[in-house]
């Protein structure tokens, strides 16, 4: 029987998504680094907490979805459309450059920063995403294999002492060894496999709540650390941060429970469909963001006026990237077609 399509995991994936490219919009302008207005510094860090657990997001998606993948031929098939993605994104990035931007683009450095990740500066998250992808077969065997939710919450506590719980311990002191905080998309990922073995249910209203009181919290926290006046860091809103690792466990129940299966089907068919172009928008975010935001600091340049231009900036950057993820879109499906079938016929262990 084929599993029922659950938009409240789309709607996940589609506001994780807008967040990326919210989130763009104070790593570009900065306003948290700089000498702004003390209430825009305060509300960039906060506000910056929560658009920031958009990755983290997206791995929990990945654990929530793939928790039952099992090791085969068939499963490292599944990595060819990202690929594909990933190609057809780059071709589109660099035509801009060359097109708009007037970047003179050789042959040889198209060709070494699309096989090394750096033509799109975005692209990091795919040189992550692979290595997980490689290994979950193996989490899964590990997750899977225990027997009991409380074994498999001291699989994730063990991921989380070994890569989160640095950073609240070792603030003045290293009291934890930090050679193992990159495993945070692993603990990330387990978490996104609990919640879907476990499916907890919570109020998404009392859950927003208790997500602004804790970034209060944590904003007053970083004041006190950092100092109300210095050059702040977005070490806190970093993947293995424990205030990021709460905000994204928050952000996700909040999403997954706001009910967007009650949405009208109009709604619903928006939200699908971004979606199911998340991976192409953050990619070609980093295009449009090239863009806009080289005009958007030469036209507005006190930075205080900066912030209230948040929303009119990222959408726009959003809605452009959007537009070329469809471009991709239609790129993709004939090679993805064309690939996919020879791949099947040339090698039967993918049947």
């Amino acid at each position: 029987m084929a599993k029922k399509h659950d938009i409240n995991l789309d709607f996940v994936r589609a506001v994780a998504a807008l967040f990326i490219v919210f989130s763009h919009f104070f790593d570009n302008t900065g306003l948290y680094e700089f000498d702004t207005a003390m209430p825009i510094k305060l509300l960039s860090v906060g506000l910056r907490m929560i658009v920031g657990t958009c990755v983290a997001m997206f791995i929990m998606l990945t654990g929530y979805l793939c928790s039952e993948k099992k090791l085969s031929a068939r499963y490292y098939l599944g990595f060819l459309r990202i690929y594909e993605i990933y190609l057809v994104c780059s071709a589109i990035t660099f035509l801009v450059r060359a097109v708009v931007m007037h970047e003179p683009l050789s042959l040889s450095y198209m060709a070494g920063a699309v096989i090394n990740f750096y033509g799109i500066e975005y692209a990091w998250y795919l040189l992550m995403y692979m290595g997980l992808f490689l290994m979950i077969p193996f989490l899964n065997l590990s997750f899977n294999g225990l027997e009991t939710d409380k074994g498999r919450l001291v699989l994730i506590a063990t991921f989380l002492y070994l890569s989160i719980l640095p950073s609240l311990l070792n603030v003045r002191v290293q009291l934890l060894s930090v050679w193992w905080k990159n495993l945070s998309p692993i603990a990330y990922y387990f978490t996104g496999a609990y919640l879907h073995k476990t499916r907890p249910k919570v109020n998404a209203k009392k859950a927003l709540g208790l997500l602004l009181v804790l970034v209060a919290a944590f904003v007053a926290i970083d004041v006190a650390l950092l100092g109300p006046s210095g050059k702040w860091t977005i070490d806190v809103t970093r993947h293995d941060h424990y205030q990021g690792y709460v905000c994204a466990v928050l952000c996700f129940l909040i999403l997954q429970n706001a009910g967007a299966d009650r949405l009208p089907q109009r709604v619903q068919n928006l939200v699908k469909y971004i979606a199911g172009l998340s991976l192409s928008i953050y990619l070609l975010s980093y295009t449009t963001d090239s863009l806009i935001y080289p005009w958007f600091k030469a036209a507005v340049l006190d930075l205080n006026r900066q912030f209230w231009y948040m929303i009119p900036v990222s959408l726009l950057s959003f809605l452009g990237a959007a537009l070329l993820a469809q471009l991709a879109e239609w790129i993709v499906k004939p090679i993805d077609r064309v690939v996919r079938g020879a791949l099947l016929k040339w090698i039967p262990a993918l049947r």
